[in-house]
């Protein structure tokens, strides 16, 4: 079937070549040509646009929270051994949040080391 859908698409280009340049009739082949071509692409817009006005919004739709979004996720492990605290006491918050096992001063996971002429 495959073969036959190629051999008469080039059978029907063969045809339309010749219509559109060799023949008198060329000039209503190029207006019903283009004529089609436009309508098929103003056919497509108009049933986008019918489709949008005729079908009713789901209430399955999922929104999106941007505040909930780019907040930081929680920490991976909770608990006494992680410092926690609240960070009262004039200290300094640290911004990978409570529950980091690193050592005071160590920089954040991510960060970037550096460099042999960093002081």
């Amino acid at each position: 079937i495959g073969a036959a859908i190629f051999a008469l698409s080039m059978a029907g280009f063969v045809a339309y070549a010749y219509l559109l340049m060799l023949s008198e009739w060329s000039p209503i082949v190029l207006q019903l040509s283009v004529m089609m071509i436009v309508g098929g692409i103003l056919g497509v817009i108009s049933w986008i646009g019918y489709t949008m006005a005729t079908t009713r919004p789901s209430s399955s739709l999922v929104y999106f929270d941007p505040a909930a979004a780019f907040s930081p996720p929680p920490p991976a492990h909770g608990g006494p051994q992680g410092g926690g605290g609240t960070g009262a006491g004039g200290a300094a918050e640290d911004p990978s949040g409570p529950g980091e096992d690193r050592p005071a001063g160590a920089a954040p996971p991510g960060a970037r080391p550096p460099a042999a002429g960093d002081p």
